[in-house]
């Protein structure tokens, strides 16, 4: 069947500025191989193993969501494809901006299903699904850079119906209006909010025309609370949350939530849950020991203020991170951790209204609405 181009994701590489990471406290670090011994797949042959409640769910996106699709984007510099990321589920780095699997990867599991590889990946089996998310990628054109186009092949196609389509993007958007001050200047948030929500619309009626009918939408994170924010408004904001950044991606989500009711309203034989990561993920931060986190403003890896003065490795073996990943909600400056992502998933797949709304992912694909609690656990130890 011929290949039909759904042009969601717009590629920006962002180039990152790496300093050589040396030990805060200027001790030698033990040079290690960070992948020995660690029997990382059995999550992926759990998958493999179980029923499948879906054909294939599909994933677009930014960074949250990109298993490596900048890995193949020639002259980019955004990549994750580096130790330590991966550290705590891959044998290898992967493309993945965290230290082990996505809020994508988990849900797959839920839904029974193998990981969705990168569309860019050469050879690569697209049964099951595609992930077509990019990080750095936005909605609008002012994100920059090219734009690839995304293609569902004919063995996808034969499922569109049942699938599901996973999306997180908006971040990016909202990152680069706050930073440019002419468009700052020229245009309200108010006015902003309306440009990527029109695009978002285009998007996902363009799927829908396609035959997709089953969405999970997320609304935009509080990348203001990350220890990069953090430390970019140090002087101006006393280490707490970026004030101008989280006002507007409060608007943003606000009109996000009327944006998903007007198109469960229009999409007649389609299904959106939108599940609430912004608020989730604050009361992480704000009441991190209530999830077993012991630091909610620094990143494990890392060095000096917020552990991200200091937090690329790409070019040095001697990596510095946290002895306890399951203690931070920061990986790095920008990009949580996978223990966030599992906490993510498990809300999405079973979670109440107040965070999953109209209902939770299995109701919409299983017809059920939560899994054995000693299933859940088994499934997502960390």
């Amino acid at each position: 069947m011929e290949s039909q181009s759904l042009g969601l994701a717009r590629t920006i590489c962002q180039v990152k500025f790496c300093k050589k990471l040396t030990n805060i406290n200027q001790q030698p670090v033990k040079e290690c191989n960070p992948w020995k011994g660690i029997n990382s797949w059995k999550f992926s042959k759990l998958s493999a193993e179980k029923e499948r409640f879906v054909p294939a769910m599909h994933v677009f996106g930014d960074l949250v969501a990109d298993v490596g699709n900048n890995n193949y984007i020639r002259d980019c510099q955004g990549r994750a494809n580096y130790p330590p990321y991966g550290i705590s589920f891959f044998p290898y780095p992967t493309g993945r901006f965290t230290n082990g699997r996505t809020v994508f990867d988990f849900v797959a599991t839920y839904l029974g299903l193998p990981f969705a590889p990168p569309y860019l990946q050469p050879k690569a089996n697209f049964t099951s699904g595609i992930n077509f998310a990019s990080g750095g990628s936005g909605l609008l054109d002012s994100t920059d850079a090219g734009q690839y186009s995304e293609n569902l092949t004919g063995a996808a196609l034969a499922n569109l119906g049942n699938s599901i389509y996973g999306i997180i993007t908006g971040a990016n958007d909202i990152l680069v209006y706050v930073t440019n001050n002419t468009l700052g200047n020229t245009t309200t948030p108010e006015e902003f909010i309306t440009l990527p929500l029109a695009k978002y619309d285009e998007y996902i009626k363009k799927l829908y025309n396609y035959g997709a009918r089953k969405f999970l939408v997320l609304n935009v994170l509080p990348v203001g609370c990350s220890p990069t924010e953090r430390l970019l408004g140090i002087q101006t904001y006393h280490a707490e949350c970026i004030e101008p950044l989280t006002k507007v991606i409060g608007e943003y989500n606000t009109a996000f939530n009327s944006f998903v009711t007007q198109l469960n309203e229009n999409l007649t034989e389609g299904t959106i849950i939108k599940f609430n990561a912004y608020d989730l993920l604050t009361d992480m931060i704000e009441n991190g020991e209530a999830y077993g986190f012991r630091d909610t403003t620094s990143a494990c890896w890392g060095a000096g203020k917020f552990g991200t003065e200091i937090n690329c490795g790409k070019t040095d073996p001697q990596i510095l991170f946290c002895n306890d990943t399951s203690a931070y909600v920061f990986w790095d400056g920008p990009h949580g951790i996978q223990k966030v992502y599992s906490i993510f998933s498990e809300q999405i797949w079973s979670g109440n209204s107040s965070v999953i709304y109209p209902f939770n992912l299995s109701t919409l694909a299983l017809g059920k609405t939560s899994l054995k609690s000693h299933e859940a656990q088994t499934l997502f130890e960390l």
